[in-house]
């Protein structure tokens, strides 16, 4: 079954949409009310859309630039246009799509026509598609520029308790207003930044930008922040006392910091990484292993190092409740994380179902879609206040759980 983005900002147009696709037996689906808005979606990488509805004449960012933006993602689903413009612009509109090697399945003129949108739906995909081009792909100077000019902002993600729904914490994560390309996310410029050696410099950037914003937002409860570190700065010395220079210039306390390592990131270099790591919980900071369960790493290296926390791969949360074996590692994952006595959290919760099934399992703390997609300080803010600091939990006996045996 599709997973459906709509992205229209005329509330009518869009809800008809959604409507019916509804009665064609499409339920997954996800609307935006503009390009901005889906990229946010697009760029949380835990909802997978194979299908994208878009108009042309959005606020913000229009469909002309989001195509663009689809183009540099290098997107393999089915792309469809939904607008009232003549055909001259739609030819050109067409071109833009084909010459990103875009999947650009057709227009539906609106008012929507009901066995159109079912054959677009249906269609095949094309037999051959060409290698995304490279040719706009940020720069070395321009990423050296960007931090400099403080181009590369924080967006946030909530964690929120499984139980009460609190939000306990945020996870930050880079995005970059790039003066060429738009808004960008990170699989755009963090392989980049990793080459070049600059992702410690984009790392300490982040951090102050995040630690001055979290702490200014005095209305709501204080809030821990989880930080990923590059296994290229595991070889930093100087790591330590940076962050907590950082912090302190933020009046942000260490013991509300949680610094994210992965599993490839502790073999590539052991000995510097557990020094630095050491210092990190000495200091007052916590430790998460991310990604878990996509590594290499020894049980015994692991136990040796000083985490206190398990982030359980979105990769294995996704779809858990289909996939067998996708249930098995989270499962196991959990129940790992418990016997380590290791606070457990789910990355990539997109959906109810997959809500339902983590809390079923005891883990702690859920991130994804289904809370929010990775958000600017504005707009978190908003949810924050929306949510007076407390995710509305759902009852379990408002939903058939889901069998987990």
């Amino acid at each position: 079954m599709h997973q459906i983005l709509v992205i229209d900002d005329d509330a009518v147009s869009q809800q008809f949409l959604v409507m019916v696709l509804r009665r064609l037996g499409y339920d997954k689906i996800a609307v935006a009310n503009d390009g901005i808005e889906a990229l946010v979606q697009l760029d949380a990488g835990d909802l997978q859309f194979d299908v994208i509805f878009c108009d042309l004449d959005m606020p913000r960012m229009d469909g002309i630039e989001f195509v663009r933006h689809l183009g540099e993602r290098t997107y393999q689903g089915k792309l469809l246009i939904s607008s009232g413009f003549d055909e001259k612009v739609l030819e050109s509109v067409a071109e833009l799509a084909r010459l990103y090697d875009l999947w650009l399945a057709g227009v539906l003129p609106k008012p929507i026509n009901h066995s159109t949108l079912l054959d677009l739906l249906t269609q095949a995909p094309p037999a051959a598609r060409r290698p995304a081009s490279l040719a706009s792909q940020p720069t070395q100077e321009e990423m050296r520029d960007g931090i400099e000019k403080n181009e590369f902002c924080p967006f946030f993600q909530p964690q929120v308790d499984m139980l009460s729904g609190k939000v306990h914490s945020v996870e930050i994560l880079a995005r970059w207003h790039h003066p060429r390309l738009g808004l960008t996310s990170p699989l755009q410029f963090i392989e980049l930044a990793e080459k070049t050696g600059l992702i410690t410099p984009l790392t300490l950037s982040l951090l102050d930008s995040a630690t001055s914003i979290l702490s200014k937002l005095i209305d709501n409860p204080p809030l821990d922040l989880s930080i990923n570190l590059s296994m290229t700065s595991l070889s930093d010395t100087a790591l330590v006392s940076e962050f907590e220079s950082i912090l302190t210039r933020n009046g942000y306390p260490m013991s509300r910091l949680t610094v994210e390592v992965t599993e490839t990131g502790l073999i590539e270099n052991p000995t510097r990484a557990l020094e630095i790591l050491s210092r990190l919980r000495l200091k007052g900071a916590k430790l998460a292993i991310d990604d878990f369960g996509t590594g290499f790493a020894s049980m015994d290296r692991l136990s040796k190092l000083p985490f206190t926390e398990l982030k359980i791969d979105k990769g294995f949360v996704i779809d858990s409740a289909q996939n067998p074996t996708n249930l098995s590692i989270l499962k196991a994952s959990a129940a790992l994380g418990k016997q380590l006595k290791l606070l457990v959290v789910a990355e990539g919760v997109a959906t109810i179902t997959e809500w339902l099934s983590c809390r079923q399992l005891g883990i702690d703390k859920a991130q994804g879609s289904y809370i929010s997609p990775p958000i600017d300080a504005e707009n978190f803010r908003r949810w924050l206040l929306k949510h007076n600091g407390v995710f509305p939990v759902p009852q379990d006996s408002a939903y058939d759980l889901p069998n987990l045996n």
